[in-house]
C-alpha cells in the first residue's frame, strides 16, 4: 500500500489479515504503521504528520476444516501506540474469544485453534482493545469486527427425499415429464461454484432423460410398453462445481413403474371349444367357463361376454365373473340327450372400458364357437303325470281297482319299470300296487264317513338299476254310498197350549244323514203306521229337510206320536212327546 503525502491515516490500530482467496490460495496482507510515522513504499519519502488515534483494520477470513498440525494463523492487530517494548496489551473478547480464538496480547497475533464448519456457523463477531499493560487503562476505543469462515468444496449435494417411487402411464408421448428431483448443497451458494449443482442421469438410458439444470425428469422414447416391460430403475447424478471435474456428487435411485391403459384387446385363445354337459344337469346350475386373454390390468383388462346367435342361445346363458373375469355358462332349460345330442353358441368377449385414444388397436372384442355336447345319462323312470288323481267307492271289497299309474324308461334302452308304494304312513299301508302293471287296489274296507280321501306316494325304478328311482303322488278319493240312515236332530220335547187353534204349528222337526248330499240331501217324513192315528196332529213337508207338526184341533190330553223319516231305503223312528196341562205350560 502506498500512502501520499495527501493521504491521512486516521486510525493507530492495524489489522492484519490472512485471506484465503481461490481453492487455498493463501495472502498475507500487513500495514506497518508506527505511532507518528506511515511507512511507505520503497522509493517513496516520508511525510511526518501526527495521526489521530484509532484503529485500522479489515475483516478477517479463516479457512474452514483446517487438518493442520498448527494452529491456523487469522490476522494480526497492532496499535500505533505500541513502540515494541511490550507496554501494550491486546484483548480480544466476543464470540469463541479464548476457545476458538486466542490472540498473542504483545503481538496482536490472532489465532484459529480449532477446525471450523462454515455450514454450522458462517462468522463469528469479536471486538478488539489495546489498554496500557501496567495501568490497564484504553490505549484505544474497543472495536468491533467480523471473522468470517471461508468456505471450500467439502459437501456434496444430497437428494433428502430418495428414494423415488413414482409412476407414468404406459404408451406415454416422448418428453412427458415423469418428476422433478432436487439436491442440496450445504456449502455456500455465493463463493464460487461449491453449491452450484448439475443432474445427469447415471443408469436408465436410453428410456429416460433428466434436464441438468432442474432435475425434471422426461420419458426419452415413444410407446413404452408396459406389457414389454414395467419396471424402470433410474439413477440420477447430482455433482457440484458446475460439473467440473473434482466437484463432489450425490445420486439417488427413482423407480419407474409403467402403468396400464387399455391398448390390448381381448382376445380367446382358440377360435373353436367342445364342452361336455350331461343331460342330467340342473336348470340354473353352471356348467362350463370360458375365459378370453387381455394382457391389460385392472379395468382396462375387465369385459363382458354374450352369446351372440347360435342354436343354443335359447338353452344357455352366459354371465360375467367380475373377480376371475371368466364367461360363466349356466342352463336354462333342460338337456334331453334323446330329442338333442349337441348345440353350438358363438361367444363374444369384449372390453367394457375403451380409451379412444387407442382405438385403431381395436377392435376391442372377440369372437369364438363353442360346441357343446350333450352326454347321455341313465335316467330314472318318468312318469306319464306329475301326479295322480284316482276314486273309489266305499264299501268297495278289499281287492278293489283303484287306478293305474304308468312310468316309462326314457333312455333309448327302454328298460322295463317296476312300480311300489313307499310305505311311510299308515296310510300307504291300505292299498297295494301290481309291481309289474302300477295298478293300484285297495288292502282294507273304507268308510268315506270316516276318512273321506287317502294320499300315498308311488314309486317307480328301472329293473336293470334299481337304485334309479323315481316318484309321483297319488290322491285317492273315497265316494259315498247311501249307507247311513237319517237321524232326528236332537230329541224333541213339545207342549202345547190347551187353547192351540187348529193349523197352528207346534213345532218344526229336523233330520239329519252322514251320507253325502248326493245320497241324504232329502228326508220323507210320515207317522208311524203301526200305531193308531191321532186325529188331533198332521206332518206336512217343509222342503224336505223338515216337518211341521200341525195342531188339527182342541185337545185336552197327553199324546204320544211316532212317525217314520225316509231316506232312500233306510228308515228310522223317533218318538216325540206332546203334552197338555189345561192351559198351564210346565217343562220335565
Amino acid at each position: 500500500m502506498r500512502i501520499t503525502s495527501t493521504s491521512c491515516i486516521c486510525p493507530v490500530l492495524v489489522c492484519l489479515c490472512f485471506v484465503q482467496r481461490c481453492y487455498g490460495a493463501a495472502h498475507h496482507g500487513s500495514i506497518k504503521v508506527t505511532r507518528n510515522q506511515t511507512k511507505h513504499i520503497e522509493g517513496e519519502t516520508e511525510v511526518h504528520h501526527r495521526p489521530k488515534r484509532g484503529w485500522v483494520w479489515n475483516q478477517f477470513f479463516v479457512l474452514e476444516e483446517h487438518m493442520g498440525p498448527d494452529p491456523q494463523y487469522v490476522g494480526k492487530l497492532h496499535s500505533n501506540s505500541d513502540k515494541g517494548d511490550g507496554s501494550v496489551k491486546y484483548i480480544l473478547t466476543g464470540e469463541g474469544a479464548g476457545t476458538i480464538f486466542i490472540i498473542d496480547d504483545t503481538t496482536g497475533d490472532i489465532h484459529s485453534t480449532k477446525s471450523l464448519d462454515r455450514e454450522q456457523k458462517t462468522h463469528y463477531v469479536l471486538h478488539a482493545q489495546a489498554i496500557d499493560r501496567w495501568t490497564n487503562k484504553p490505549l484505544e476505543p474497543e472495536s468491533e469486527f467480523i471473522i468470517k469462515v471461508q468456505d471450500i468444496n467439502d459437501n456434496a449435494p444430497k437428494f433428502t427425499d430418495g428414494p423415488y417411487i413414482v409412476t407414468v402411464p404406459e404408451m406415454s408421448e416422448m418428453g412427458t415429464s415423469v418428476l422433478q428431483v432436487t439436491a442440496t448443497d450445504a456449502d455456500d451458494p455465493t463463493y464460487g461454484n461449491s453449491a452450484r449443482v448439475v443432474y445427469s442421469i447415471l443408469q436408465g438410458q436410453p428410456y429416460f432423460s433428466v434436464d441438468p439444470k432442474t432435475g425434471v425428469i422426461r420419458t426419452a422414447l415413444h410407446n413404452m410398453d408396459r406389457e414389454a416391460r414395467e419396471h424402470y430403475s433410474v439413477v440420477i447424478q447430482a455433482k457440484d462445481m458446475a460439473g467440473q471435474v473434482g466437484g463432489l456428487s450425490g445420486s439417488t435411485t427413482v423407480n419407474i413403474t409403467l402403468t396400464d391403459v387399455n391398448d390390448n384387446p381381448p382376445r380367446f385363445p382358440q377360435k373353436h371349444y367342445q364342452l361336455y354337459v350331461p343331460e342330467s344337469a340342473q336348470v340354473g346350475s353352471a356348467v362350463g367357463k370360458i375365459k378370453a386373454s387381455d394382457a391389460d390390468t385392472g379395468s382396462n383388462a375387465d369385459m363382458k361376454y354374450t352369446i351372440i346367435n347360435g342354436d343354443g342361445s335359447g338353452v344357455f346363458s352366459i354371465s360375467t365373473d367380475k373377480e376371475t373375469r371368466e364367461g360363466i355358462l349356466s342352463l336354462k332349460k333342460p338337456l334331453n340327450y334323446e330329442k338333442k345330442k349337441s348345440y353350438t353358441l358363438n361367444i363374444e368377449g369384449a372390453n367394457t372400458h375403451l380409451d379412444f385414444r387407442f382405438s385403431h388397436l381395436g377392435p376391442f372384442k372377440d369372437v369364438t364357437m363353442l360346441k357343446i355336447i350333450v352326454g347321455d345319462v341313465d335316467e330314472p323312470p318318468l312318469f306319464t303325470m306329475p301326479s295322480y288323481v284316482m276314486e273309489v267307492y266305499e264299501n268297495a271289497k278289499i281287492g278293489t281297482a283303484v287306478g293305474t299309474v304308468t312310468a316309462q324308461d326314457p333312455d333309448a334302452a327302454n328298460s322295463l319299470v317296476r312300480y311300489f308304494i313307499d310305505l311311510n304312513t299308515e296310510e300307504d299301508r291300505y292299498f297295494t300296487i301290481d309291481a309289474s302293471t302300477g295298478t293300484i287296489k285297495t288292502a282294507k274296507i273304507f268308510d268315506r264317513e270316516e276318512t273321506p280321501r287317502y294320499n300315498i306316494t308311488v314309486a317307480a325304478s328301472e329293473i336293470d338299476n334299481p337304485e334309479l328311482v323315481s316318484h309321483v303322488p297319488v290322491g285317492i278319493r273315497i265316494l259315498d254310498v247311501n249307507d247311513n240312515p237319517p237321524e232326528l236332530a236332537r230329541e224333541y220335547d213339545v207342549i202345547v197350549c190347551e187353547n192351540a187353534k187348529p193349523g197352528q204349528v207346534i213345532q218344526t222337526i229336523s233330520a239329519t244323514d252322514k251320507d253325502s248330499s248326493a245320497n241324504g240331501a232329502r228326508f220323507h217324513f210320515s207317522l208311524d203306521e203301526g200305531l193308531s192315528l191321532n186325529p188331533n196332529f198332521t206332518l206336512r213337508d217343509n222342503e224336505g229337510k223338515s216337518k211341521l207338526l200341525i195342531c188339527k184341533k182342541w185337545v185336552s190330553c197327553l199324546y204320544v206320536i211316532v212317525f217314520f223319516i225316509h231316506s232312500g231305503m233306510s228308515l228310522k223312528s223317533r218318538l216325540m212327546k206332546i203334552r197338555w196341562h189345561f192351559g198351564l205350560f210346565r217343562g220335565e
